[in-house]
């Protein structure tokens, strides 16, 4: 298996490919904002041939990056210059300005669900929410302002 790509970027391999590949309706995510704009889909992180998440973390006084999967759903994530400690609180943050993200809602796991927006216009009824907590799988995706869940997507 191949460790990078023509361009010399990382490929990570996704344990889920043949999963996703056998479903017909899949959600890929392929731009997301922080508050001031910057889109944080990444060519430097490829999962099954789409460009990945990139967001920086910080857990307590460690700092790194972690990306995660674009396909919605799919837990994904490898963690570059931090090992993060399971159940951990995080904060994310943009790796190109350092804006934390904001908070929509809590989480049932005791972190924070924050908005990375859809578009550049910060908009709350248009955004992926990420748990803050290592290891919880909670996410969102709100567009047009109604709440997408995996099962819709299975019923289309």
């Amino acid at each position: 298996m191949e460790r990078f790509n023509n361009k010399g970027m990382m490929i990570i391999p996704n344990p889920m490919r043949s999963e996703i590949a056998g479903k017909p309706k899949v959600i890929i995510i392929d731009q997301l904002f922080c508050p001031n704009g910057h889109n944080l889909i990444s060519q430097r992180v490829i999962f099954s041939g789409y460009p990945g998440l990139l967001i920086k973390v910080r857990q307590d006084d460690a700092s790194g990056l972690v990306a995660l999967s674009p396909f919605y759903g799919e837990h994904s994530r490898f963690a570059l210059d931090i090992d993060l400690i399971d159940r951990k609180l995080l904060k994310l943050l943009c790796p190109v300005c350092n804006v934390e993200f904001p908070v929509i809602s809590p989480c049932e796991c005791g972190g924070n669900l924050v908005a990375i927006f859809l578009t550049k216009e910060n908009n709350f009824n248009e955004c992926v929410g990420l748990c803050t907590r290592v290891n919880c799988h909670n996410s969102r995706i709100v567009h047009g302002g109604e709440l997408i869940t995996r099962s819709m997507i299975e019923s289309l």
